[in-house]
């Protein structure tokens, strides 16, 4: 059995049971440091353990605050804990890096959790680190569905970041050219040049989108008329006699309902879950399958899960062996920001028999 403490001083006490008879039975137990915990600190680095001690935050009823875990994915194989610390601890103070290991075959998984001190350098890492590539894979970023916290936590999540985050990105790009040998993918070459200008006063930060919502709104419609070879709104302007009659505006949808929860099924569509036209490696449909599975046979028995891989949208079907179960699995992702993009969910009747 594995057994994760929450304070470095009772790591000791643990080992020195080692050898010790416990009351429940007759012969001794034997306690040992996991190998992962002896491969990061020959590398110079503990899981779940920094160097430098940052001040604890804490609530008026005396309950520490941290940050929700980051979840990241499509991590290749050939990526270590360590690396990832070495990465992802530029962002700030990472208490914890957790890189999901195959205990039959010994490899990683493909994914891993993270948990950082302040919510908005974890924020600073899943907008950051979202399509970047990391041995020749682009991770996927997003929040990890929130557990129940351990006894005397509360752990948040924020939209905001932290004030000195064009200097930890400039710190990640550094750590990213030692890792891989290339900087970090930018905006920079989607846009025109008035959008370059406006990522470009806003620092590195800028540079990879990362700025004020109604800002960036407007740089990525600047890159989406850049590619679709559409001249500025400017030079588009009807005259006010010869416009048309204004189309009617359509109802803004919660993403954060789930859609026909009045009427629950066994199954579920998860919209927005993945973009086909990025997704160049093969195999990825599987991928992102398994990281489905892994993400969500938390909330029942998984009966199927179908990736739509040659439609838009990044649909996903997912039947499960019990409507409480699926209605449990809609409930956490409907409205959750994965990869840079908004979750939909909804019940269906059915889903398909493949993709």
């Amino acid at each position: 059995a594995y057994v994760e403490l929450g304070l470095l001083d009772e790591v000791d006490k643990a080992l020195g049971a080692s050898g010790k008879i416990p009351d429940f039975q007759r012969f001794p137990i034997l306690v040992k440091p996991t190998e992962s915990e002896k491969n990061a600190m020959a590398a110079g680095i503990i899981p779940g353990i920094t160097v430098s001690a940052a001040p604890v935050q804490m609530t008026a009823d005396g309950k520490r605050i941290e940050s929700q875990k980051v979840y990241v994915g499509s991590i290749d194989r050939c990526v270590t804990q360590a690396q990832l610390y070495e990465l992802f601890s530029k962002f700030g103070q990472l208490d914890k890096v957790l890189l999901q290991m195959d205990m039959t075959l010994g490899v990683s998984r493909g994914f891993a959790f993270l948990s950082y001190r302040d919510p908005k350098d974890a924020n600073l890492a899943i907008q950051t680190m979202s399509g970047q590539m990391l041995a020749g894979r682009p991770l996927k970023t997003g929040w990890a569905n929130q557990q129940a916290s351990a006894a005397g936590v509360v752990e948040i999540k924020t939209d905001e970041f932290p004030d000195d985050m064009n200097e930890k990105i400039q710190k990640v790009n550094t750590a990213m050219n030692h890792l891989t040998g290339t900087n970090l993918t930018t905006m920079i070459g989607q846009v025109d040049a008035a959008a370059q200008q406006a990522l470009l006063a806003a620092g590195p930060a800028g540079a990879l989108g990362i700025m004020p919502s109604a800002q960036l709104a407007s740089v990525a419609d600047a890159a989406l008329d850049m590619a679709l070879g559409v001249a500025p709104a400017a030079a588009n302007v009807v005259p006010q006699a010869a416009a048309a009659p204004a189309a009617a505006i359509p109802a803004v949808v919660d993403a954060k309902i789930v859609g026909r929860s009045n009427d629950p099924t066994q199954h579920i569509l998860v919209h927005n879950m993945f973009d086909k036209d990025e997704e160049t490696e093969q195999g990825w449909e599987e991928d992102i399958k398994l990281d489905f599975e892994e993400e969500c046979a938390q909330y029942g028995k998984i009966m199927a899960v179908i990736v739509m891989s040659k439609e838009v949208g990044g649909k996903i079907y997912a039947s499960f062996d019990s409507v409480e179960g699926a209605g449990k699995c809609a409930k956490t992702l409907a409205g959750r920001w994965f990869d840079k993009r908004q979750l939909r969910v909804e019940f269906v009747d059915s889903v398909p028999g493949s993709a």
